[in-house]
């Protein structure tokens, strides 16, 4: 290695080990043009699970830069879904452009950076597991840029639900770090949880993803590959327009050519949080009403639900809605995908009077133990085995992979039980009871 190789070397560790100006790299962030920012140290505890994340993706990461984009309420408001997802689309490009930019101004710096995506492309590989490569909005909250709302969106102080994030990764400490709100811009007036067509979210109870994955992102996923096998299954073009209306065929032309189309975006659109809306909602909270909330809950539209289901319940109450039966697959590929995807599927509405403990042993490639408790509509997922169990399942990990995908059929897992590859121990009725309360 020459002198100039050496030098190279020595100037990348001492500003990696250097402190920079808080202030400084903020003034970079406005200028690329993000409408806020906030900054937060890799070991704050409070970033958790995050934290693994980060490091995941860049293990020099010192600092985490949380940044936000601004979206035009108007064109998320409009009854027009194409209106509001060429807005959501727009601005996550601009955010992405803005971070590239920002990283390329702090290399120059001697910051060594990594910018993240604000939503996709994602992970497939770890699909129904943990999609996305990084948790934006645990980052957001603890470095002051908002609180979580009712309807689960980061609520900004100014700006409200009307914003997009991304988070970028530094190698570098700073002098001075943000810390969380003191306070929830959240106004409590639940006006998501009435306009929400698949009744996803609750004041008090869990947000139900599985509702708002099968309608919202019909297009995206699941309900994507759902379409593909309705196209492979059909024998022809009348079968398959029996199976796809038409319209939704012309929507999934729409997303592969122009960006996925979410279905709503309403628990967004009636949001008056934030300082730019909340002046106007309680000055004219009817005119709010009559002309966001009420449109959006009246638009003739198809909403995509699962049969038996708690959404489906929700969306036959509304008479303006028309409810399509689909399946939204979801196929764990590891037994860490299973566990995690377990909390989403999870359907409360099938649960309502099943209370067990059932403790899980795989065995083979991948080794794991785990305990689910479901009780009184809810379920809990722990690592280990914990509890008196009322069912244990033991099995091959790549056997019940196959068994909860479907791909093998009832008498080859009676021939698993025979063998004993396959093990229950305690009432067999409690197995289909516990496969039953999952979609």
């Amino acid at each position: 290695m020459n002198m100039t190789s050496d030098n190279k070397v020595v100037r990348l560790l001492e500003n990696a080990s250097a402190t920079y100006s808080s202030m400084d790299i903020k003034k970079i962030c406005f200028e690329e043009g993000v409408d806020d920012v906030g900054l937060v140290e890799i070991d704050r505890k409070e970033l958790g699970h995050v934290r693994e994340e980060v490091l995941r993706l860049y293990p020099k990461t010192k600092t985490i830069i949380s940044i936000c984009k601004r979206m035009n309420p108007e064109n998320i408001q409009s009854i027009s879904r194409s209106l509001a997802n060429n807005e959501f689309h727009k601005t996550n490009d601009d955010l992405s452009t803005v971070s590239r930019e920002i990283v390329g101004r702090l290399n120059k710096m001697g910051i060594r950076a990594l910018y993240c995506h604000p939503g996709f492309p994602m992970d497939q590989y770890m699909l129904s597991g943990k999609l996305w490569e990084i948790s934006h909005k645990p980052i957001a909250e603890q470095a002051g840029m908002g609180r979580t709302g009712i309807n689960r969106n980061i609520l900004h102080p100014k700006y409200g639900s009307f914003i997009l994030l991304d988070s970028i990764l530094i190698d570098s400490a700073v002098d001075e770090y943000d810390h969380p709100l003191d306070y929830n811009p959240c106004v409590s007036c639940q006006l998501c949880v009435s306009v929400c067509p698949v009744g996803a979210i609750h004041p008090d109870k869990p947000f139900d993803f599985n509702a708002c994955m099968t309608h919202n992102y019909r297009d995206f996923m699941g309900g994507f590959e759902d379409w593909v096998q309705n196209i492979v299954s059909s024998k022809t073009v009348k079968e398959y327009k029996e199976k796809v209306p038409s319209d939704e065929s012309i929507s999934k032309w729409q997303s592969l050519s122009f960006g996925a189309q979410y279905k709503s975006a309403y628990c967004m659109a009636v949001c008056p949080a934030g300082e730019d809306l909340i002046g106007i909602y309680k000055e004219h909270r009817k005119e709010w009403v009559e002309q966001i909330v009420r449109p959006q809950k009246e638009k003739k539209e198809p909403v995509f639900v699962q049969q038996g289901t708690n959404a489906e319940e929700h969306a036959r109450l509304n008479k303006n809605k028309e409810v399509r039966l689909v399946d939204n697959i979801i196929r764990p590929q590891s037994i860490s995908g299973f566990l995690t995807g377990a909390r989403i599927t999870f359907e409360a509405k099938r649960a309502q009077s099943v209370n067990m403990t059932v403790h899980l042993a795989f065995t083979g490639k991948e080794a794991r133990t785990a305990t689910i408790v479901i009780k009184e509509g809810t379920i809990e997922v722990t690592d280990g085995l914990k509890e008196k169990a009322d069912l244990r399942i033991e099995c091959d990990s790549e056997q019940w992979l196959k068994i909860i995908n479907k791909e093998i059929s009832n008498f080859d897992v009676l021939k698993l039980l025979v063998t004993r590859r396959m093990r229950i121990k305690g009432n067999r009725k409690l197995l289909r009871k516990f496969q039953h309360v999952f979609v």
